[in-house]
């Protein structure tokens, strides 16, 4: 089976990363980029969802979210998939461009070659649960099959 590799908004796959530069509309707002979406969920209060909707790049949106001093909402590791998948989603599905190349992978796995994240990424030992390209090929499908 073909492999899909990718680390980062650069190179060939950069469009599969949630800091490219590819915005979409959720709940009434713009979000810049899946990444924004994604850290803006982890909180209820509405300033610190706008706080981050805001951030001038994805770095900075993911820097506020990791922030252990603000509130972060309680049933976060029970959600934070969903709201991953949600991010993905609607990223691919407002923009046709990349939604094309996301179908023109077919049906090969893909994987955030990530050199320190085992959750969403493989890991630096290859042996992640790699998550975020599990997320990609389920909503690879589901746009496929729409």
């Amino acid at each position: 089976m073909k492999m899909i590799r990718f680390y980062k908004e650069f190179g060939e796959y950069g469009y599969l990363a949630t800091y490219s530069n590819y915005g979409f509309f959720k709940d009434g707002i713009y979000w810049k980029t899946s990444e924004h979406y994604y850290q803006a969920q982890k909180f209820l209060e509405p300033e610190i969802r706008l706080k981050i909707a805001n951030a001038e790049t994805p770095k900075i949106a993911s820097i506020i979210g990791r922030d252990r001093n603000l509130n972060l909402r309680s049933d976060w590791e029970e959600i934070k998939q969903n709201v991953m998948y949600d991010a993905v989603y609607f990223k691919f599905k407002q923009n046709k461009d990349i939604l094309r190349k996301l179908l023109d992978t077919g049906d090969a796995e893909i994987v955030e070659a990530t050199v320190k994240e085992n959750y969403w990424g493989c890991g630096p030992n290859n042996d992640g649960q790699n998550n975020y390209g599990k997320i990609l090929v389920k909503v690879r499908k589901h746009l496929r099959d729409e």
